[in-house]
Parts: C-alpha cells; structure tokens; sequence
C-alpha cells in the first residue's frame, strides 16, 4: 500500500472524534472549562482488491486529550501509530500527531461547531529513506450543524475539507457526512453515512477527481456517568477512488473518560 492511500485509508479513524451534558459520546461534545476527556483508541482496517491483487490490511492505536479552555473551546492533542503486519513500513514505531481547536455555539435548539486541526508525521520513519521530504504536514476544517430534537436525539451534518502543505503541489481533499446521534442514558448510537471527494482535477493519488461513499456507525455503553466504552466501523459502499478495490471496511474499540 503506497504512502498517500495509507494516509487517507487511516486518518479519519485515527483522528475521528465523535466526542452537552452527560454524553460525551455526542459529536457536539467538548469540555466544560478545566475539564479533560481521554479518548483511546484502537483499530483495524482492510482493504481488498480484485483480480486477486492482494490485500492491504493494518493496526492502529491513538490517544487523544481534549482540554476545555471554555465551556465552549477546547483544544486537543492526538498521538497515534500503525503497527506493520506485512512489512509495508520500515518499522513498528510509525507514529503521527495532531493538534486541534473546536469550538461551539447554539441558537436555541440549533448547534454549530467549527473545528481546525494540524496534522504531522514523517514519511522516512514509515517508509525508508527513499521519502526525501522529512515531515509531511496537512492541515483540515471542519463546520459542523445539528438539531437538538430532545430525548436524546440529534441528526447533524459537517463538511470537512483538508490538503497538504509541505510542498507546492498540494491535494485537496473535501469530506460530507450526514448522521444521527441517539442518547439512551446508558447507551448511545451514532448512525450516518460520509461522502469523500475531490476536485483538484491532478494533485490526488489518481491524477483526477474521486468520490467515494461510505458507511459509519457507532455504539456505546456507559460504565458510569463519566466513562463510556464502545466499538465504531465504517464499510465503503461505492466509489471512484480506486476502481480495483473489492471492499474495504475499518473496525475499532475505544475508552472515553471524562476528567
């Protein structure tokens, strides 16, 4: 698997966070003031290909802390690392990094979040010292709109566009998801489905516009009031990213704990 489809193959799970009140586990979710939330996670993925091309296939653990400045704007800081299970990486010590910003704001039963994030990681550790480029950097937005219907139930949409920046010819990238988030008081339920794509029209992995869709969910159970625990996956239906593909799909657990 080459460089820039690992990239984007991992980094939603890796960075995803589907992070008021009680449930942390709402994708409005930030810390009240002096609040921490610890977000662990880990993952698999696959991908397969036809014509019996082989398989792509990998794990993943991330760690994120998530610290409110406000009851409304909270920064957050991610490590995260692929483990190599079939020596398409120079070693198992393959680690990437974020740091981000949300914030919120309401009208009435309306919610808006906008969020920015920074991510890095250094191709020559992954890969070898053919990547001669020391730190690949990329930067993504994210707007983000929902409804508060009551018990519990929030239907949102956010569109997140995000590109490189540590050369000239740079990708962009252009992400749509539409889902709900249902809070049972012990439970909680995260349904949707992401639209990918991109019309740089030459600086992405195919020379050319994509699309892919995609389907995500999510599930999880509170231990205590502070503590939720869970398991999320995504399955790609259709798409023009990579016409060889058969299927691809990522699974994981995570540990959310709010400090």
């Amino acid at each position: 698997m080459n460089y820039r489809t690992m990239l984007l193959a991992t980094a939603a799970v890796l960075f995803s966070s589907q992070a008021m009140a009680a449930d942390i586990t709402n994708p409005f979710f930030t810390p009240n003031k002096g609040q921490i939330v610890s977000d662990t996670n880990v993952g698999y993925y696959r991908t397969k290909y036809k014509h019996n091309q082989g398989v792509d296939e990998g794990y993943y653990a991330a760690e994120t802390l998530e610290y409110g400045i406000t009851d409304k704007f909270s920064i957050n800081g991610t490590i995260a690392n692929m483990f190599d299970t079939q020596g398409e990486y120079n070693n198992d010590h393959n680690f990437a990094y974020q740091i981000g910003a949300k914030y919120n704001t309401n009208c009435d039963k309306v919610l808006f979040q906008v969020a920015a994030n920074y991510t890095t990681l250094e191709p020559q550790s992954w890969m070898g010292s053919e990547y001669t480029n020391h730190w690949y950097k990329r930067l993504d937005g994210e707007i983000k709109l929902g409804y508060d219907m009551g018990n519990g139930l929030t239907p949102y949409a956010s569109y997140i566009i995000s590109g490189n920046i540590d050369n000239g010819d740079r990708d962009l990238d252009q992400s749509v998801k539409i889902g709900a988030h249902k809070y049972f008081g012990k439970y909680a339920l995260d349904l949707g489905l992401r639209y990918n794509f991109s019309t740089d029209g030459g600086n992405n992995l195919y020379e050319g516009s994509y699309n892919d869709l995609w389907a995500e969910a999510a599930a999880d159970y509170y231990v205590k009031e502070n503590i939720a625990v869970g398991i999320y996956g995504s399955y790609r239906i259709d798409g023009s990213y990579d016409k060889n593909l058969d299927y691809a799909y990522t699974a994981g657990a995570h540990l959310k704990v709010l400090f």
